[in-house]
């Protein structure tokens, strides 16, 4: 089916269902390129900084010298 046959169709979408497709869409396009889902990528990320005990002892550290600079 050529693209110019699709897009009336897809005008007469409801914005839940074109939002479905784009992710639909993009996840081929990643997959073709070879490159990984963010869906994907989300179950490594989410060990990220926010689960960090070091990056939450920065933090700490950090607030507490901007306590003292501001508060004495």
């Amino acid at each position: 089916m050529p693209l110019t046959e699709i897009v009336p169709l897809l005008k007469e979408l409801p914005s839940s269902d074109k939002l479905l497709l784009l992710h639909f869409l993009i996840g081929e396009l990643l997959k073709e390129s070879g490159l990984v889902p963010l869906d994907v990528q989300g179950k490594v990320a989410s060990q990220g900084l926010h689960d960090s005990f070091e990056a939450a002892a920065v933090l700490a550290k950090a607030l507490a010298e901007e306590k003292v600079a501001t508060h004495g």
